[in-house]
């Protein structure tokens, strides 16, 4: 999986959560070819006969299969035709925030109105108190403490020393100022709209990297590298 200042691996100061993945500050050590011997027959027979005794995959498991399958071929299609503009933004966003211009790849290419949770949090009481009675918000940028909380620079400041890299180490400038911030800034966006996630690892909507990555761009040495799932 890539690594770069969007995924740093960070974890609550009061828990042992790790819910984005690894410091790109961190080396991470490979074992060599030569640390692995060849499986010999025996052990592939004693494979074959631990599953013997797994049930065969039915007709309606298959089917089901086939379905998610073709579910999900269908869905990167889509947000591949919505990175490389092959599909208009206006066709699919409904926040009016979406510009594909800073995404980095189709993982990124979700809508807030798309994703469970920002529609939610734009809803709660402690939100709409900051409004006059009846304010409908359409984006979750709009939510009265995405600025103050995701775009202030004193804020993410303020809000790394929370963080700590996965080796368990205070999390601190490294590269860029801009950089830094944006790493802080994605980790405070999740708490905003979602609370603690555990080492569950959601994207962020469109609108929020475009409003990021506009308020802290790279410089001229950097490259964006976008969201990345974890590998099983």
């Amino acid at each position: 999986m890539s690594s770069s200042e969007e995924e740093v691996q960070f974890s609550d100061e009061n828990s042992d959560e790790s819910p984005l993945s690894s410091s790109p500050e961190y080396e991470i050590e490979h074992e060599s070819d030569g640390d692995f011997a060849s499986p010999s027959a025996s052990e592939d027979e004693d494979v074959a006969a631990a599953f013997a005794e797994e049930p065969l995959a039915d007709a309606e498991w298959t089917a089901q299969y086939e379905r998610e399958r073709k579910d999900n071929e269908e869905l990167e299609k889509q947000l591949k035709d919505r990175l490389e503009g092959t599909v208009a933004a206006s066709e699919w966003c409904g926040c009016g925030n979406c510009s594909v211009f800073l995404l980095q790849n189709i993982r990124e290419c979700y809508c807030c109105t798309e994703l469970e949770g920002c529609g939610e949090s734009l809803e709660t009481d402690l939100v709409q108190q900051d409004f006059p009675p009846n304010t409908s918000l359409k984006c979750v940028t709009d939510h009265p403490g995405f600025n103050p909380v995701c775009l202030q620079k004193w804020s993410l400041r303020m809000a790394a020393c929370k963080f700590k890299t996965k080796g368990k180490q205070q999390y601190r400038q490294k590269g860029s100022e801009e950089r830094f911030l944006r790493s802080v800034s994605y980790r405070e966006f999740t708490r905003l709209v979602y609370g603690r996630m555990g080492n569950t690892r959601i994207p962020l909507p469109v609108c929020a990297y475009s409003a990021i990555r506009k308020q802290f761009p790279i410089n001229k040495d950097e490259n964006y590298v976008g969201f990345e799932l974890d590998d099983d």
